[in-house]
């Protein structure tokens, strides 16, 4: 594509920052209307920014530095901030993420889902801004120095820390004994590591560290997990995956425990290596809270709990009712999804191990269903399991969501269909990123 009249790729601007959008950037105009968008930006600021790459309707820049500072501008704590690609808003006070967040699922609604007048609540917040992570994922290079840390912005290049601010300290202590590790066993096995997976328990104070690696070194695993324990006391495993962890990767070996133990309000999950779970205990306690008010049980409903995970809405739904019953697609969070039901006194509960695409076609012919809770990945629902739902015809349905565009996008389906969105709850998981969880609740109209 050509580069339009009068900007040329390298030319420096200067441009006053209006808003922010979804995935972090800054907005701002030219004077000829054209929107510019410039990440590490602020409302407010007037900065000059330098043409990354120029399109007829728009711009992209990258920031040069602060002509005028915005203010809700503050200093990063982090020296790591605008290199490496985990936060995108270290530089704005708290209130102001908060505030362009909701801002942010308003404009989504409108323009993506084409909806007026849902009631957007003002975000919850779990836990404080920093260290709030209990859960990490390392990437990993091994060149001529081991570098271990987060992807940089929009590349593949490994940002080698020495401490991450949103991290729990236990998981800092993890990433500070990797760094320090200098083991010939150990330095023959990390070139063969892709990533380093560490957990820590809410409440239980576990710790498991997993390793996806093209390797089978036993006698690794197990120095591994003596080397990390003589400085993170709280390690309980050290587990060995072969594989692209997003793709299912195979189990090979483990010196310890295999899994965590979370505690959720008065609920015990144990949650596997390789199973998803909330960023934190307090994180997964804020959406249960919010999806059991929600629900406002009799004890009498047929409930289905559509990418169910571990059990972190199934085992209190099911002490609360009839019948629920849980689809989930990983084998090893299905497994535990099973077993945590039983723990906490649910066995009549059941969980599905399968696509939910591929059984509720089988399930609404099993109807009626009093409640239908969605908690996909962050790719949404397909149009498939929405066309299922709405041809169900439940009368409530709660959408928990981890990506406000492919939320916005769904509820975009689900209103014309007949139903009525009656509350929209942002909860902010994720400080000091654009990142927002939302929990969305839906009643049959028609």
């Amino acid at each position: 594509m050509s580069v339009p009249a009068g900007v040329s790729v390298g030319q420096r601007l200067q441009v006053t920052i209006e808003r922010l959008v979804f995935q972090g950037s800054g907005l701002g105009h030219l004077p000829d209307g054209r929107v510019v968008f410039v990440p590490y930006t602020a409302p407010g600021d007037l900065a000059e920014v330098e043409v990354a790459e120029a399109r007829e309707d728009f711009i992209r820049a990258t920031l040069v530095r602060v002509v005028t500072p915005s203010p809700v501008r503050v200093a990063p704590p982090c020296r790591y901030f605008g290199n490496c690609g985990g936060c995108q808003w270290q530089h704005l006070e708290y209130a102001a993420q908060l505030h362009w967040k909701r801002e942010i699922l308003h404009e989504l609604l409108a323009r993506v889902g084409k909806l007026s007048g849902v009631p957007v609540a003002e975000p919850a917040v779990p836990a404080g801004p920093w260290e709030y992570r209990a859960r990490a994922q390392f990437k990993i290079f091994a060149g001529a120095r081991l570098q271990i840390g987060f992807h940089q912005r929009e590349t593949q290049r490994v940002v080698d820390l020495d401490r991450c601010p949103l991290l729990d300290a236990r998981l800092n202590d993890v990433l500070r004994t990797l760094r320090g590790m200098r083991d010939p066993a150990l330095h023959k096995l990390f070139p063969r590591v892709r990533e380093v997976w560490a957990a820590a328990g809410t409440g239980t104070g576990e710790v498991v560290v997993s390793l996806f690696a093209r390797a089978q070194d036993r006698a690794a695993i197990r120095l591994l997990f003596h080397r990390i324990q003589a400085e993170v006391p709280a390690l309980t495993g050290v587990v060995l995956l072969d594989g692209d962890p997003r793709q299912h990767p195979r189990f090979v070996d483990r010196h310890g425990q295999g899994a965590i133990l979370e505690r959720v309000g008065d609920c015990r999950f144990r949650v596997d290596a390789t199973a998803f779970f909330q960023v934190s205990g307090l994180a997964a306690g804020t959406l249960t809270r919010l999806v059991m008010e929600a629900a406002a049980l009799t004890g009498t409903e047929r409930v289905l709990d559509l990418y169910s995970g571990v059990g972190t809405f199934t085992v209190p739904l099911a002490r609360l009712t009839r019948q629920v019953l849980g689809i989930e697609a990983n084998a090893a969070a299905a497994t535990d999804a099973v077993q945590n039901l039983r723990s906490n006194g649910c066995p009549e509960a059941r969980i599905v191990q399968a696509q939910v695409e591929q059984v509720l076609p089988a399930l609404a012919k099993d109807g009626p269903w009093d409640l239908v809770v969605l908690d996909p990945p962050r790719q949404g629902c397909s149009r498939q399991v929405l066309d299922a739902v709405t041809g169900m015809g439940v009368p409530r349905v709660i959408y928990v969501s981890c990506d406000p565009s492919t939320l916005a996008r769904d509820l975009g389906i689900l209103v014309p269909a007949g139903y009525r969105c009656l509350s929209l709850q942002p909860v902010d998981l994720f400080p000091q990123t654009f990142h927002l969880e939302s929990v969305a609740v839906l009643e049959r109209t028609a």
